[in-house]
């Protein structure tokens, strides 16, 4: 499965549809701040990095995810790809949102963002070092929601274990691990980590970091992803060489 990783205030309806002609087999629209304290964090993370973040207000973020998924599917109605949301929030409560929407297939919970924003939120990656929060989320998400649940996580990060944390998230009933397998001060994704992690989980692992050629992709696949996704080198709006 190929995918189109989010990337916040960029992965749009209108900036999405087109790779539903290059090969993308799932999109993810997002992310999304979920609620006040993820909402803060957004501002703050335009002000301080000069970010783009989207503003949905969460009392009308379903009807907003309808809309960009409508462009989606009229854009290239022979599509049958599927819609992934990535979501920032600092507990449970934000998702049940969604649970009424039939357009999305599958709910991302970001455990993934690293600016200090989201992390004085308490969100992002700061849930990897939270699993009380972690875990009720998961715990809702996967009892309530109806829908198929992915999991982003960024690997190595500080005071982490990750092949801990993906032993966790395995505890609960999720569809998906999304893997940023990030290597500290180096250009290229920690290989090595990943093919720990796909040796170690069930679970079907969506390898990102640092996919730009077909190389990288072959790379993703051959330490055990099931699946691979691309974020910036969709900003140059041709991927279809990555995954051909």
């Amino acid at each position: 499965m190929n995918v189109l990783s989010a990337m916040a205030g960029i992965n749009d309806g209108e900036f999405c549809k087109k790779f539903t002609k290059q090969g993308v087999d799932l999109i993810t629209l997002g992310g999304f701040n979920m609620d006040v304290p993820t909402f803060k964090a957004g501002l703050e993370n335009i002000s301080k990095y000069d970010r783009k973040e989207f503003f949905t207000c969460p009392h009308h973020i379903s009807e907003d995810l309808t809309e960009f998924i409508d462009v989606i599917r009229n854009y290239n109605p022979q599509w049958k790809g599927k819609i992934s949301v990535n979501l920032r929030a600092a507990n449970h409560e934000p998702f049940s949102l969604l649970y009424n929407n039939e357009n999305i297939d599958i709910l991302e919970i970001n455990a993934h963002c690293r600016q200090a924003p989201m992390l004085e939120a308490k969100t992002g990656q700061a849930l990897l070092s939270n699993t009380k929060v972690l875990g009720d989320m998961l715990e809702e998400v996967t009892t309530n929601s109806g829908k198929e649940i992915s999991v982003k996580i960024r690997a190595n990060v500080e005071g982490v274990d990750t092949l801990e944390i993906v032993e966790f998230i395995e505890s609960y009933n999720i569809d998906y691990l999304h893997v940023d397998a990030m290597n500290p001060g180096v250009d290229e994704a920690d290989y090595d980590i990943l093919n720990k992690i796909c040796g170690k989980t069930s679970i079907h692992v969506i390898g990102n970091n640092s996919v730009r050629s077909h190389e990288d992709y072959l790379k993703m696949l051959d330490n055990g992803a099931e699946s691979v996704s691309v974020a910036r080198a969709a900003l140059e709006g041709d991927i279809d060489h990555i995954f051909m």
